[in-house]
């Protein structure tokens, strides 16, 4: 009878208690979105502001029209994209630990988020060292225009750049949704849009910055959606 009794409790009880919410089970995927926030802010907003003008396009006359608080406003945002980034990149790797072992997409997709981690560390670096040494940073008149330009250019394509690990990480969630099924399909059509606008400018022209302009906006979407997604818990 004790037994019986017992085998009826564990039977009721222990699923309810070892089986997590579905929120709070994927939750860890928000950091994901939380990096696509930050990480848009940082890449897009010196952009945004510093437009360029025509008359200093080609030349170091262009540092004197530069406002330096977006930098500013770019390195913080970026070093926090960057942590966020890590954290995603720690749950998508328990997440083929526990999921899919075998899968070597599944295994792609942390390491190439910890690749897009540590070139955006570098990037947004640049962006911190233009906010320092512009007019009004802590070291102005520090370096000439003429050794700011370098800087400049290097930002015109650094931190897009760095959003290719990312692109990478969507054409490993293409396999894992069409090939192994493990994801919803939604998320590899989107990522496969992503993934084809990234990768047809770089064999057409050469440009290699279109994972920086939609890698935030991918990255937060598919986060968010993951995290409420009831087929990915």
């Amino acid at each position: 009878m004790t037994s019986v009794l017992s085998q009826d409790f564990s039977t009721s009880v222990t699923p309810a208690a070892q089986t997590p919410a579905t929120g709070r089970r994927n939750r860890w995927a928000l950091w994901g979105a939380a990096a696509g926030v930050f990480g848009g802010v940082a890449t897009l907003l010196p952009t945004k502001v510093n437009a360029q003008k025509a008359n200093a396009h080609t030349s170091a006359a262009i540092i004197s029209t530069l406002h330096r608080w977006p930098y500013q406003v770019s390195v913080v945002a970026g070093f926090a994209a960057v942590a966020c980034l890590l954290v995603a990149a720690a749950g998508w790797r328990r997440w083929a630990q526990e999921r899919a072992p075998e899968s070597l997409a599944a295994s792609v997709i942390s390491k190439a988020f910890a690749a897009s981690a540590g070139a955006m560390m570098i990037a947004y670096g640049f962006a911190g060292a233009l906010s320092v040494y512009l007019h009004g940073g802590i070291n102005a008149k520090m370096f000439s225009a003429q050794g700011l330009f370098s800087l400049y250019m290097i930002l015109d394509f650094g931190p897009f750049i760095a959003w290719w690990g990312v692109a990478v990480a969507a054409a490993a969630l293409v396999y894992a949704a069409f090939r192994e099924g493990r994801v919803p399909r939604w998320v590899g059509v989107v990522s496969a849009i992503f993934v084809l606008i990234a990768v047809l400018p770089l064999i057409a022209t050469g440009l290699p910055g279109m994972p920086g302009v939609l890698g935030p906006f991918w990255l937060a979407l598919v986060s968010v959606g993951l995290a409420r997604s009831r087929r990915f818990a």
